[in-house]
């Protein structure tokens, strides 16, 4: 009889594991189209036999798991591509929106600025005394003065929005990392009981994915099957415990937000991500008005009647990963050369009314250097008779607006150690932007040919295939039929052997 009812199990452990691969079938179909969702695969072993003296009866067969079709190989290389991507597509989309400065506003306005200032400078020599000459200059100097003004908004705006963008950045990764910890807590509950979570790994795992955007992760999972993720080392997510980042100036005249982390104050350490190219566009600076590491040009050590093509500070080298300030920093070479030449020369010149000793260009904030956003024309020079376009203050005499001029002309500037002209310098400076602008172009686009490798491998296990599906519902099916059948021989045996065979007796 021992064997006999033992059939009766054979057959219930059949349909039970037969109902659970259809059940997880039928919930494979229902996802086919939910973001995140990884296919799903009942793994089934046979149950360990009875054992009746010499003899063993096999008792079925049981679910062992329902396992996710997921590589950690795969999702950790997808993690690694997919947050330098992230990098490069903000890096590019930030060149674009500086590109669109120049190419809109600047790079013709300035060349034309640059152009007719000269050109007024060498009017003005040929007819010094001529009063209508005097005017038109100082039109032209304003004209200068406006554009690297509006050069200068344009880029405060820029950097404005991307240390925005940081912010909300930031605020994004600690509702991540905090839902992160808080599936772990619920995964090893759930399958402490003995429940699946599957679905809820799938959600933990969609938002690490989401996480390797925004910046480089390192994702492990310990002896509890609870997932920790780590930036370099340092933990953002521990199981149920996670740590924030948090935004802010690092001094008081600060103007842009560091990213650290929340109980030791220590600056986030990043190799790659959105995050970063956010912060190496902006520029991973301090940011205070007047900074040097924000491209302000430092003025100390070197007088103006001094200053020559020979100088290190108007030597542009586009070196740094800062993208804005490495621009500004450019930009800033070009006005405080400018400014301090045309100022020395204007000063040892002399005026219509002999006035001598005045600069032409002066600054809007003394404590500040000359740069764009902070010269201006010197009031004093409404009065166009004071314009010093003489050297010897003779009627007629406009060699000190000719040695402007010939400053104009000359190779004080230059370009990763070559030499060039005023004009040919800022040409020079908005080539580089479209370089880098190209470069970071052509790394997004391999970047993303390689993360979409990448991610079809992922989908080739992961995603659900209809066909597939269907295939399993078909042989699932089967097999709880075959089950059920066996299940009512063995009942009609039994309804035999009890009732039948008692009658019988009898």
């Amino acid at each position: 009889m021992g064997s006999t009812f033992s059939g009766l199990q054979l057959a219930k452990s059949g349909l039970y594991t037969s109902q659970t691969a259809l059940n997880t079938t039928g919930h494979n179909i229902s996802n086919v189209n939910t973001q995140g969702y990884v296919r799903q695969n009942v793994i089934s072993c046979e149950q360990y036999p009875l054992s009746f003296g010499n003899k063993q009866i096999g008792m079925g067969v049981e679910v062992s798991t329902v396992r996710q079709m997921r590589s950690i190989f795969l999702d950790n290389i997808y993690r690694q591509e997919n947050s330098r991507l992230g990098y490069w597509n903000t890096m590019s989309g930030a060149v674009e929106d500086i590109e669109e400065v120049f190419g809109e506003l600047s790079s013709n306005d300035l060349a034309t600025s640059l152009s007719e200032f000269f050109s007024g400078w060498d009017e003005l020599s040929k007819d010094a005394d001529n009063l209508m000459a005097r005017d038109q200059l100082l039109e032209y100097g304003i004209s200068l003065v406006d554009v690297f003004g509006q050069i200068n908004k344009q880029l405060d705006q820029i950097q404005k929005d991307l240390d925005g963008q940081i912010v909300s950045l930031v605020d994004e990764i600690n509702v991540a990392a905090k839902r992160i910890a808080e599936l772990n807590g619920i995964i090893i509950k759930a399958e402490l009981n003995g429940d699946n979570a599957n679905d809820y790994r799938d959600e933990l795992n969609y938002l690490i994915d989401k996480l390797s955007t925004y910046m480089d992760v390192d994702v492990s999972i310990d002896s509890g099957n609870m997932y920790r993720v780590s930036i370099n080392g340092a933990n953002l997510v521990n199981g149920i415990h996670y740590q924030q980042l948090v935004c802010g100036t690092r001094l008081a005249n600060g103007t842009f937000n560091t990213v650290v982390w929340e109980r030791s104050g220590i600056e986030v350490k990043l190799d790659s991500g959105k995050l970063l190219g956010l912060i190496e566009a902006r520029g991973h600076v301090v940011g205070g008005k007047g900074s040097i590491d924000n491209g302000s040009p430092d003025e100390s050590g070197v007088l103006e009647a001094d200053v020559d093509a020979d100088s290190d500070l108007f030597n542009f080298m586009g070196s740094s990963s800062n993208l804005i300030p490495e621009i500004r920093k450019g930009l800033n070479m070009l006005v405080s050369l400018l400014t301090r030449k045309v100022n020395a020369i204007h000063r040892s010149g002399i005026g219509l009314d002999g006035s001598t000793g005045l600069d032409f260009f002066v600054k809007i904030n003394e404590d500040l250097p000359f740069e764009a956003g902070n010269i201006k024309v010197n009031e004093e020079l409404e009065d166009s008779a004071k314009i010093a376009a003489s050297q010897t203050g003779d009627s007629g005499d406009g060699s000190n607006a000719n040695r402007i001029v010939k400053f104009g002309e000359e190779k004080y500037y230059q370009y990763n150690g070559v030499k060039t002209t005023v004009d040919d310098f800022f040409s020079l400076v908005i080539d580089w932007v479209g370089i880098k602008g190209q470069e970071a172009e052509t790394f997004s686009l391999n970047q993303g040919t390689l993360v979409e490798e990448t991610f079809n491998q992922k989908k080739a296990l992961s995603e659900v295939s209809m066909d597939e599906e269907m295939s399993n519902l078909i042989r699932y099916q089967h097999a709880y039929n075959a089950s059920a059948q066996v299940l009512n021989t063995m009942d009609g045996m039994l309804d035999r052997i009890i009732n039948q065979m008692g009658l019988v007796g009898r």
